[in-house]
């Protein structure tokens, strides 16, 4: 499996389904404040990183400091990606 150079800006690609956050922006809290890591559901979309237990926020994106918006992102959604991917399993 190929190592990511940026796990963060892989991740950004993706809106998140616990925040709700566009993509291009950081995980955020329920104070609205920067997460320190990214939600889970979020960095499973990235098919290189479902392995690993958490991704952290780097430090220039600020985490526990109060979200303000940063640069849209240009690139698209992977090829063959539509819309959300719900993960989770239901009895």
């Amino acid at each position: 499996m190929p190592e990511l150079a940026e796990p963060a800006a892989a991740v950004e690609q993706f809106d998140c389904p616990t925040c709700e956050v566009p993509a291009g922006s950081t995980c955020r809290t329920r104070g609205g404040e920067v997460a320190p890591k990214y939600h889970t559901p979020r960095f499973m979309l990235v098919p290189q990183l479902r392995a690993e237990l958490e991704v952290k926020t780097p430090a220039d994106r600020g985490p526990g400091r109060a979200w303000a918006r940063g640069p849209a992102i240009s690139g698209s959604l992977s090829p063959g990606v539509r819309g959300r991917i719900r993960l989770g399993t239901c009895r």
